[in-house]
């Protein structure tokens, strides 16, 4: 059975009460060119905050707390990792570091006449393995093949991401924890009543958020300087 119209109504406006209008999240993601997933984007961040202040007001604990840790981390991952990518391929693409973010040298191997072959094998050997020729070949790379850490280096590398010194002095090294807020991602455990990592797990949800101010500013900053916004 739902809830009353008055108890949902109580529920929507505590989840919204201090969440940005809609004006604020077009702002932030203007710089996403491709309409589709700006609204896809602000709709995962919306969407993430108020599941947040939902847990929040239930006092979610246990099983629950970690449900809505790990989905904070899954999300936000997400995004990180959609922003970046179209960043690199909408402003980026015809730089050097993109291009070997791309492509990568691969070995093909050639074949010769078996007579050529059977010289060859007579001519060469190695620890009693067979001896083929093949040279190396430069090729793009399928899209699963570009993993994010990857993507990271190559946004820090442009100037896109980096280091920097927050409100209480302490230097966060943000491509590094975006990193292994993605590597923990592909890591979730089902079972939530394991509580080995726990703190680790809040710990890291709460970092996943707060680094999405220094994330976004920091983009924005050098689309400015390159002249790309």
């Amino acid at each position: 059975m739902a809830f009353s119209e008055r108890i949902k109504k109580e529920i929507e406006d505590y989840c919204n009460n201090h969440l940005a209008d809609d004006s604020w999240y077009e702002n932030e993601f203007s710089f996403i060119q491709n309409i589709e997933l700006r609204h896809r984007i602000i709709t995962e961040f919306k969407a993430i905050r108020f599941a947040y202040k939902l847990y929040e007001g239930i006092g979610a604990t246990d099983a629950n707390l970690m449900f809505e840790v790990r989905n904070q981390i899954l999300a936000y991952a997400s995004i990180y990792e959609a922003v970046i990518e179209n960043v690199l391929t909408t402003y980026y693409s015809d730089t050097a570091e993109f291009e070997s973010l791309m492509h990568h040298t691969v070995p093909v191997r050639i074949s010769i006449p078996q007579d050529k072959m059977n010289k060859l094998q007579d001519a060469l050997s190695h620890d009693g393995k067979e001896i083929v020729p093949f040279y190396y070949c430069k090729k793009e790379k399928q899209k699963p093949q570009v993993r994010f850490d990857d993507k990271c280096r190559t946004a820090e590398c442009l100037g896109l991401i980096h280091k920097f010194v927050n409100d209480k002095q302490i230097e966060i090294d943000l491509p590094s924890e975006l990193i292994e807020i993605y590597s923990y991602r592909n890591g979730i455990h089902i079972i939530a009543e394991q509580r080995k990592g726990i703190s680790y797990e809040l710990d890291l949800s709460k970092r996943a958020y707060r680094r999405m101010r220094p994330f976004i500013d920091q983009l924005k900053e050098k689309l400015e300087q390159d002249g790309k916004i």
